[in-house]
Order: C-alpha cells, then sequence, then structure tokens
C-alpha cells in the first residue's frame, strides 16, 4: 500500500474559485482576458515566443494566458484536472482545452516548444512533480522550456520575514500583516516551497536551468505594462521612496528571503545546473 499522500481533491477547484479566489480574479473582473495578472505577464514575456510555436498550459484556470498565446500567434493547447476551469478556459479563450491529469499526459512525444506551469508547483506533492516532470520531458520538443512559478515563498510569507514583520507590527502599535494563507489555501497548497527547497527538488530529478526570486508585483507593473496602466488597474505603482527602498534593499543573498514567489525557467538536459 503506497504512503503518498493523496493527491489534492479536483472537485475542490469550483467555478466560484476560479472566478473569485485564485489569484488574479480582480484582473478577471475588470478586464476578462484583455489584461493579464503580473505572474501571467511575467511568464508571457520570459517565454521568448514566436509565431508558429507549440505550447501547453498545464493548470490553465481561467484560460488568460491561452488568449495571450493565440494573439501571439502560438498554436496552445490548455490542461487541467478541474471540470471548471475547462469551462471557463474555453469560453475565454477560444483555444483547444483538455482535462487530464499532468502526470499522464495524452500527448505525443516532443510535442510542444514551452509548457507553462504557472501558479501550479504548490498545489501537487513531490511524488506528483516528479511524476509530472517526467511527462514534461516527454512532450517538450528537444529545446523545449518549461515556464514555471509558485504562489508563495515559503521564507518571505511564514519562516522567516513574515514573523519578523508581525512582531514588530505588535511592538510599534501598527496594523499587523494579515494572514499569509487563507484555509482554503492551506488545504490547496499542500506543497509550498522556497528557493532551497526548489533547487533540490530539481536537481534530484535532473532538470536545469534558472530560478529566481521575484520581488511584489507592483514593482514590476513598468516592466510588464509600460507606462501608462489601464483605467481601474487593481494595483499601485509604488511611490519614489518605496521604489529606491526597494532597489537597494532585493539585492545581494537575503533577497531569497525577500521574495514573494519564485519564477523557474527549466530544461530536463543540457545547459547548466540550476542556479
Amino acid at each position: 500500500m503506497s504512503s503518498d499522500p493523496k493527491p489534492v481533491d479536483a472537485e475542490q477547484y469550483t467555478e466560484d474559485y476560479f472566478l473569485e479566489r485564485v489569484g488574479g480574479a480582480e484582473f478577471f473582473r475588470l478586464y476578462g482576458p484583455d489584461v493579464m495578472k503580473p505572474a501571467l505577464a511575467y511568464a508571457f514575456k520570459e517565454a521568448g515566443l514566436r509565431k508558429g510555436m507549440t505550447a501547453l498550459d498545464v493548470g490553465c484556470g481561467r484560460g488568460e494566458l491561452l488568449f495571450h498565446l493565440k494573439k501571439e500567434g502560438v498554436e496552445a493547447i490548455g490542461a487541467d484536472v478541474a471540470p471548471a476551469a475547462l469551462s471557463i478556459a474555453a469560453r475565454t479563450a477560444k483555444a483547444p482545452v483538455v482535462r487530464c491529469d499532468a502526470k499522464k499526459l495524452p500527448f505525443a512525444d516532443g510535442s510542444f516548444d514551452r509548457i507553462f506551469f504557472l501558479g501550479v508547483l504548490d498545489h501537487l506533492h513531490d511524488w506528483e512533480l516528479e511524476k509530472t516532470f517526467s511527462e514534461f520531458a516527454r512532450v517538450l520538443k528537444p529545446e523545449g522550456v518549461v515556464l514555471a512559478d509558485t504562489c508563495t515563498n515559503t521564507d518571505y510569507y511564514k519562516n522567516l520575514t513574515f514573523e519578523a514583520r508581525r512582531s514588530w507590527a505588535r511592538r510599534l502599535g501598527l496594523k499587523e500583516p494579515m494572514a499569509p494563507r487563507s484555509e482554503e489555501d492551506e488545504n490547496l497548497h499542500v506543497n509550498e516551497h522556497n528557493g532551497r527547497r526548489l533547487r533540490e527538488f530539481f536537481e534530484k530529478i535532473g532538470w536545469r536551468g534558472e530560478i529566481t526570486p521575484k520581488p511584489n508585483e507592483k514593482y514590476l507593473l513598468r516592466e510588464l505594462y509600460g507606462d501608462h496602466l489601464p483605467d481601474r488597474f487593481p494595483m499601485k505603482r509604488p511611490s519614489a521612496w518605496k521604489s529606491l527602498y526597494h532597489g537597494c534593499v532585493f539585492r545581494g543573498p537575503w533577497k531569497k528571503h525577500l521574495a514573494r514567489a519564485w519564477f523557474c525557467r527549466l530544461s530536463p538536459k543540457g545547459g547548466n545546473s540550476v542556479s
């Protein structure tokens, strides 16, 4: 009898979850798929896409990324284990979607130039991720790349800086930071990461590439959206002094603790070791 922890039940990912609570819901309510949330926009920018490429979006959610891949001239397919996600994504992107388990993908060997795996790492146990990345290695083209990110960085939200920020807020009589994860988050995010755990995991399974700490996304707005934000944009640009402060502190070895999340650009063979 297997001692592996059970996967999260797909039925927990309801239509209400995708439309009201999952990351970026506020963007989707305001703009539909036209304006991507920062995490998707960042991955889209980093993917090095070209017209005519093939892409697979695993955990496609509401389908915003599929919508933009299609606009870019990329032949894209969405995959998700949750029926509610596929229903929304099909309407949103008007692109092919498939219900499947990431651990057993229904695609031929060497099918894709890019695989997007955004906001999903934290939802799968390590044994599931090992099987998933084995499948990714199979369906990627020889020069293919996986773009993945975490929902959180446990160093920032839980282990180190969150507790420090809460302690200082209490001492100074300031408003305490919000609890990092809701009860629902804790139930669904069964395998949260920091940089060290990510590097150890990908070294173990033989994947190569870059694992990059990401700051608060408000510091990336100009990079992702240009000088003019869409009307009613749900995030505010930081003040000049906050930008200067951030530019000074988000450097050196401690930025791995200050990062809000991690971004991974990975390949199953060749290239440099995970860095």
